[in-house]
Parts: structure tokens; sequence; C-alpha cells
């Protein structure tokens, strides 16, 4: 039996957030972008629903301390029976959120069971069985999925509906579930078209506050030059959805892309999503040279952080130049043994020095990510997180809490060794849960110890810069009360 798909709903998800701390970034979804665009190439009629940022809003106290932020069940129930779609795809990017993708599929089923319901994204990647375990969702899509979602349609639409070929996909049949092993990727990113801007409402994004950090301009937009990461820190699961091999479009493919987003949509400010923008110097710095040549004139900066192993004074430079304002630099310890053989991230902390150095010398902002709670660290370890960053000058790190993903090598170490909580569930799985305990430190302990390390950088910030801690201080101090 072949399944004629003419109409396809793209969801991102209502989201879960703790209530005094949202930790959520409303951001255009460039993952539903870009397989929209696809199934736009193929004559699907596409629609995308970002549930969270179309009920940004709308705040429901689910307790714990919990609030669930995103339009209604029934205003979903709405867009699907209005819509009358052949498929409902939905992105689930994180662990923490899967009941909210599953309540879309149950929700799908239950308007029309002949809709095909698909999921894409980190979670259900690195879950793909447990995620195809609900009897409301037919396929998982592992990884990448522009290449995967097309072979799926045009086998849907075949008289064959032979699914056991496509690389990189999870379905049913006769009740059992199958899973295709991701083997391949997208070795030609130029040949990907763009996302479909024209579908992702991006004025609803417009001027938040908080979006990946804090915006300079109200038009900004989120881009995506490079896939991929050959490091190994052992937190991270971005492998399993883009790969090891660092794969990267031309520089002349992504100034088309800039092209459009200034042209077509007013765009001044960019976020350049890559985990890796500047793994290749040469290719980034092409990229910064023709973003000047063109007069684009974009304020931008590397939110996820950028390779620091792989900066150079020279592409610094180019960077500042072609009106980057920040780069993030995932330090992730201001150890160096915890670097080396627990985290596994190849980067040298006397590089971060000297790239601190020239930054300040050309006046680019910076940040700095550090991590706590690593099993194998010890306390007096990652003490050394805030040495190092007193060393530096940095008094406001951004400092998050190792976090058990599935599909990290922290989540097997954590699992054999029985680090985590009794009552641990993927609930639990944002920056600040303290889900790990180990035989050297507890919760409680690393707590503690990020109280006093936060006490011991802001007491040195006011010795380094008393004028420049007292404005700090004031404009917090405000900040709070205007959320009273």
């Amino acid at each position: 039996m072949n399944h004629k798909i003419s109409r396809c709903l793209l969801f991102a998800p209502p989201v879960v957030t703790m209530k005094n701390r949202i930790d959520v970034n409303p951001l255009p979804p460039m993952g539903l972008g870009y397989i929209a665009s696809v199934m736009e190439n193929l004559g699907i009629d596409v629609k995308i629903v970002d549930c969270m940022m179309e009920g940004w809003h709308t705040r429901k106290d689910i307790g714990g301390g919990l609030i669930k932020i995103g339009i209604s069940d029934e205003e979903i129930r709405t867009i699907i029976s209005e819509f009358q779609p052949d498929m409902v795809c939905v992105n689930n990017q994180f662990s923490k959120q899967y009941k909210n993708a599953h309540k879309i599929y149950e929700i799908t089923k239950s308007v029309d069971n002949s809709i095909l319901t698909q999921a894409g994204g980190a979670h259900p990647t690195v879950m793909p069985e447990f995620c195809l375990e609900d009897p409301n969702l037919d396929f998982v899509v592992i990884g990448e999925g522009e290449i995967v979602i097309e072979k799926l349609i045009k086998v849907l639409e075949a008289s064959s509906l032979d699914l056991s070929g496509i690389d990189g996909l999870g379905y049913k049949k006769e009740g059992q579930i199958f899973v295709n092993a991701k083997t391949s990727y997208i070795e030609n990113l130029d040949s990907i078209s763009y996302p479909a801007y024209h579908l992702m409402n991006l004025q609803n994004y417009f001027g938040q506050d908080m979006s990946h950090g804090k915006r300079h301009h109200k038009r900004f937009s989120p881009i995506i030059t490079s896939r991929g990461c050959p490091a190994k820190c052992t937190f991270c699961t971005a492998y399993k959805v883009w790969g090891r091999k660092y794969r990267y479009r031309s520089p002349e493919n992504v100034i088309g892309e800039m092209k459009l987003l200034k042209e077509n949509y007013g765009i001044e400010e960019l976020l350049i999503e890559d985990d890796n923008f500047t793994a290749n110097p040469q290719r980034a710095e092409k990229i910064c040279d023709l973003m000047v040549k063109n007069n684009f004139d974009f304020k931008w900066d590397t939110p996820n952080g950028v390779a620091a192993f792989a900066l150079t004074d020279q592409l610094l430079r180019k960077m500042q130049k072609a009106g980057c304002y920040k780069i993030n630099i995932a330090v992730e310890s201001g150890n160096q043994n915890t670097l080396n053989n627990i985290i596994k991230k190849p980067l040298n902390l006397s590089k971060v020095e000297h790239i601190i150095d020239v930054c300040r010398e050309i006046k680019l902002d910076f940040g700095v990510f550090l991590i706590m709670g690593m099993p194998g660290d010890t306390l007096d370890g990652m003490w050394d997180n805030y040495r190092f960053a007193r060393k530096i000058k940095v008094f406001d790190p951004f400092i998050s809490v190792a976090t058990p993903y599935p599909g990290s090598e922290l989540y097997d170490v954590c699992n054999e060794k029985g680090y985590l909580s009794d009552n641990f569930s993927l609930e639990d799985l944002f920056i600040r849960s303290f889900p790990i305990s180990t035989e050297d430190w507890t919760p409680r302990e690393i707590k503690r110890l990020m109280l006093r390390g936060y006490l011991y950088l802001k007491f040195y910030q006011l010795l380094d810069n008393p004028i420049l801690f007292g404005k700090l201080f004031v404009n917090r101090l405000s900040q709070i009360l205007r959320r009273k």
C-alpha cells in the first residue's frame, strides 16, 4: 500500500523549563527549515509550527518549580485538524522534552490514525528504539535528515514499501521495531537547499531579549555553515547527529545565504550556530573576507563556541573586521589533566590565554564555558576552573554542571558505575540538575564549591576594577527588581 504525501506539518514542541530560571532560547527552527526545503522541492505543501514561540507568553505551572511554555494541546489539535496533513514530523532536540514531542504524536493519531508520524532531532537519534516503543510513532530519522526524509517519502509513495535500504531510518514492521544504522553523511553540503526561511515566521523571534545570548539588533537569524566534529569530548552527543568528520559549506555558498537573509528579511545580526566554525581557519578567513567585500555590515557572534585549538591571530582579526563582536571559548576545564584525560578535549590552556590576550588587544568580546562535576574529577581539580578564570580575568564564566545526555560517553560511564541518582529520569537532563554523585564528591559539595567560586571571582573582580564592578552590581540589582 502506497502513501501519497501531499501535505506535511513540521512541529517544534512546547517546552518545560524552570519557573524562576528559564533556560530555553527562542530561535527560528533551522532543522525544520532544512527539512521543509526538501519537502517543497518534492512538491509537498509544508507548514512549520514552533509551538514554544507561537505560545511564548503562555506559561502553565506544572508543579515542582517547573512551567510549560507553548501553545496548548487543544491548539495543536486544531492546527492538525485544519491543515489535514498526510505526515506530521516533530523535531525533538532534547531528551528532557521528549514527553512534549510524544504528546504531539498522540494528538495526531487521535485526529486521524492514518496520518504518518515521524521523529527527528538529537533525542530520537540517540534513543530510536525507546521512541519507537510509542504506538503513536511510525518513523525515526537518525542524524541529519535531508536525504533520509527524501528517500522515505519516495519509498512511501512507491508501490513496493521496502524501508530496509534507507540509511539512518527507524521504523516498524508487523509489530517489530527495526533501526537501520546511520553509516553515511552528506559530503557536499552545498548540495542542500537553504532553509525555508519563508516558512519560519522570523518576525516572531525579532526583538526577543534572550535568544542564545543577548542580541544587539532586533532583526537576527541563526545560520549554520558546517557540520561534524572530530573531537571526542566525553560529555558531548553532537557526533551522533552530525558525525565525526568535519564537513563544511563553501564560502561562496555561505555568502549566498547571507545575501538572502539581508536582502529578503532585512537581517542585521547573525548567530553562527556551528559547533566548529573555525575548525578550518583558511575557510573561515575567506568567509570573513567575503563578508567585508560584500559590505554586509552584520553584527555576529558564535554562541555555540569556536574550535579554539584552530584559532589564529590573523583569523581573530579578520573575524572582528567582518563584524564579529563576541566569541565563546569552550574551555570546559581550567585543569589541563582534566581536559586531557577526563573530558578528552584537544585544547591547551596556554592557547586559551593567548586567544584572550589577542581578543583584548583588538577589543573583541569573549565568553568562556566551563563544566563542573565530571566523574573522575576532584573538588580541587574543579577549583582550578575558578583559579584559571581569575588568572585570565574572566570573572563571569558560563558554568554548567556535567549532564549525562544519552549517547555520550559520560552517560555510559555514569550508568556503568552507578553515579546517577536512584530516581533519575530523562526530565532531569538540564545543566543545573546535579544528577551525578561519585565516590569523590556529592551534588551538595559541588553546589557549595560553586557558591564559593562565585564569591571568589566576584571578590577579585572588585579588586581588579571596582568602578566596573559597581556598575555591574547596580545593573544586576535592577534586573532582579524588574522581575518582581
